[in-house]
């Protein structure tokens, strides 16, 4: 960014996300109210702004005073939408606020023949509506009841009585909701006992007035005899789209972080800019109200917050409190320090001296749970394998909980050796609200600290002052020459925990140097970490998501988890490959020093040894700590010619950041062998981001479902997902109370 004025441009979107909480919270209180209410609500939003109020003018300013000192600039557009998408997902009906209430869901003329279906978004609920073969209307929740995927995507039709595939793994479901395939089953891969029957969508009760209008009941207490009282609010359209479809839409095109779709990512500076407005808005709500229920001052609620990982926790303390405080955190570090001159004492100064009186109270926003009426703590059964709950996956009180007992002692990578050789040099990592700092120190070692304050980031370590920078010391650990820091000093080593690291000493890895440009980027992305660590923990998803990876790899699903499987390339080439695949092809066959006899050899005794006597030339592995002993987010993607470090940073319930670094050996003297491998090198990277890319787009797609309040998760797994199950058998080990299937009325002390 060009950075004259860079300061008044922050900061205006700064009040932007103060105003966006308002909205959130304006917003969330007309949704209880009703669905014409809501839907004329978001519609003003996304059309004439009048419900934005006092955001629309700034907005307006802001974007164009950006614009003046950015390439490539924004539209108020894409800013607008990112706005009235945050608001949408942010708004959430307990399960008893659904009851006995018939929702208008489109028009009959809308789906007019058999097989035609639109997708709506009732509140947090993605629904589908599908004309039967013999001319009914029935109404479904789109949730894959395998790992919570949207099944239907926007508007189409099954013909000829065939079934609508899920984006994620390809799960199949016919018109009528019944599930029809899951890959896989038919080869007992999904368990003995595993019944298609049990997988349907599940249904709602539907009913057609008088007008071809088409209602459901989405939770029904009663006897289903009551009259539709609600009027179809058919004429509130945007871009002549019945409004429920147009938000619908509206959460597929807006994902900041995937780069394909109507709405193009919002630029990350903006986006952080917003969210410390948000924050901050929300940190002086929260704090306000404790404050007003305890009969004590501000000052005295924030100075109860603890965020020391090393002492005792309080057992009453608020967890939403403590979550948006680490969210904040991380926000302000995550944002160029130059472009921005809000400091975080700033605002809890602020947030002290908040009259109350001052403060609008609603619904409050983004911390809202289930009923104690709805919340249980039922034992799971013991005969059956039970996967995490979707209340689980970007709850902000659970996350707080995640920090103490996941993340905090978990290793985290950050570099490898050779990206600061020299004394003095170093990095860091921006995690939960901390920045731990990796240096190398004037004798040639290795040094981890973290920042003591996070307004004090510009400074960075202090080399004239004491031996420990001026930071706080924190534990670190360097495997096959990548170095690993942990903010909690608990736990085992990471060589005590590695699944068969004797598939790496052959690769030399602490010799690679980092392979720069597009060898190295990081993306952030609104989802949780789990849902994203799990979708890189199994390749199930592969032959529907990643069509060109199955097409150059031999992927099979009869192997228990992809950690430390190997995955050969598929000899002799797809004639489907791509250009860019064919070259990666090519260049791995002159490259190669063995034949494919050897190779099946080598992929032999790895099965039987757990270790490879030489590199492999034509096959790839994944290799990373075992989750049943820590669940780290952390991979090393093995290749003949390169390793790519893939690792998901945590940064708050729903915020994330993918880390990925690229690394390889000295390029060798011979200059046509150096360009064979430079060549294999930058497709393969290429490659790599594209399914990246495809990845990203499904966890968007499955954040949105897990929101959900009616999807009842059974959890299955195949083989392939093996480690998804291992990871998530962590998790509830780790924290009890995940291990509920609805959110428990408080989660500390269980």
């Amino acid at each position: 960014m060009n950075h004259q004025n860079p300061i008044e441009v922050s900061q205006q979107f700064v009040e932007i996300g103060q105003q966006l909480y308002t909205l959130v919270t304006k917003g969330s209180t007309i949704a209880r109210q009703s669905q014409q209410g809501w839907y004329e609500f978001v519609a003003r939003l996304l059309t004439d702004g009048t419900a934005f109020e006092g955001v629309q003018r700034p907005l307006t300013e802001a974007v164009a005073l950006y614009n003046q000192h950015q390439s490539p600039t924004v539209t108020l557009e894409t800013v607008q939408y990112y706005l009235v998408a945050k608001v949408v997902r942010a708004v959430k009906l307990e399960p008893e606020a659904l009851a006995n209430q018939w929702y208008f869901i489109c028009d009959g003329t809308e789906i007019p023949n058999p097989g035609d279906f639109i997708t709506v978004q009732i509140f947090q609920e993605p629904v589908v509506v599908i004309r039967q073969g013999d001319g009914s209307i029935q109404v479904f929740l789109n949730v894959c009841p395998h790992r919570q995927c949207l099944v239907f995507e926007r508007n189409g039709c099954i013909k000829g009585g065939k079934s609508e595939l899920c984006p994620y793994h390809g799960w199949a479901f016919s018109e009528d909701g019944h599930c029809t395939n899951a890959p896989g089953a038919n080869r007992g891969e999904l368990g003995e006992d595993f019944d298609l029957k049990d997988y349907s969508l599940r249904s709602f009760e539907t009913r057609i007035d008088s007008n071809q209008g088409v209602f459901a009941r989405l939770m029904a207490n009663g006897d289903g005899d009551e009259p539709i009282t609600t009027m179809p609010p058919a004429d509130i359209q945007v871009n002549g789209q019945n409004i429920g479809v147009a938000i619908a839409n509206l959460l597929q095109d807006v994902s900041p972080g995937y780069t394909e779709g109507i709405i193009p990512c919002l630029p990350e500076p903006i986006r952080l800019w917003i969210k410390i407005g948000y924050l901050g808005e929300q940190l002086k709500h929260l704090v306000a109200g404790i404050a007003q229920r305890q009969g004590l001052t501000p000052e005295a609620v924030l100075s109860s917050v603890n965020l020391d990982f090393n002492t005792e926790p309080d057992p009453n303390r608020d967890l939403l409190l403590e979550s948006v405080m680490w969210e904040l955190r991380q926000a302000i570090l995550m944002v160029e320090a130059e472009t921005i001159s809000l400091k975080l004492e700033d605002i809890i100064e602020e947030v002290k001296h908040t009259q109350i009186s001052d403060l609008c109270f609603g619904v409050e926003a983004d911390g809202s749970s289930l009923s104690s009426s709805e919340a249980t703590t039922d034992e799971p059964e013991q005969n059956r394998r039970i996967a995490l709950p979707i209340w689980t996956y970007g709850d902000w009180d659970l996350f707080a909980l995640e920090i103490k007992h996941l993340i905090a002692p978990t290793w985290q990578f950050v570099c490898h050796v050779n990206e600061i050789p020299q004394p003095h040099q170093y990095t860091w990592l921006d995690i939960v609200g901390e920045r731990a700092y990796v240096i190398r120190t004037a004798n040639g070692d290795l040094f981890a600290g973290k920042l003591k304050h996070i307004d004090g980031r510009q400074q960075g370590p202090d080399f004239e002052g004491p031996r420990d920078y001026g930071l706080d010391p924190i534990d670190i650990e360097v495997f096959y020459g990548f170095v690993f820091i942990r903010l909690l000093r608990q736990g085992p080593s990471l060589k005590e925990i590695w699944h068969q690291p004797g598939l790496l000493d052959p690769y030399k890895l602490e010799q690679m140097q980092p392979i720069g440009g597009s060898g190295q980027y990081d993306i952030s992305v609104e989802v949780d970490y789990k849902l994203l660590w799990e979708n890189f923990l199994e390749d199930y998803h592969f032959p529907m998501m990643h069509k060109g990876l199955t097409l150059r790899f031999g992927v099979s699903s009869d192997c228990e988890g992809i950690n430390g499987m190997i995955i050969p390339m598929r000899d002799p080439a797809s004639p489907k490959l791509n250009p860019v695949e064919r070259k990666y092809y090519d260049c791995a066959k002159t490259l190669a020093r063995h034949d494919w006899e050897r190779e099946k050899e080598l992929q032999r005794f790895a099965a039987e040894h757990q270790f490879l006597p030489e590199t492999l030339c034509y096959s790839a592995f994944c290799s990373m700590a075992a989750q049943e002993e820590m669940p780290m987010p952390f991979s090393l993607s093995v290749f003949p010619e390169h390793v790519q470090t893939f690792s998901i940073v945590p940064g708050g319930p729903r915020e994330s950041r993918f880390h990925v670094r690229s690394y390889g050996h000295r390029m060798p003297p011979n200059p046509a062998e150096a360009e064979v491998i430079k060549a294999a090198q930058l497709a393969n990277i290429q490659l790599l981001a594209e399914s990246l890319q495809e990845d990203i787009r499904v966890n968007y797609i499955t954040q949105d479902s897990v929101s959900s309040q009616l999807f009842e998760k059974l959890g299955v797994f195949s083989i392939a997902e093996w480690d998804v199950a291992k990871f998530q058998e962590a998790v509830q080990m780790n924290i009890p109370v995940t291990s509920s299937p609805r959110k428990p009325p408080k989660l500390l002390n269980l």
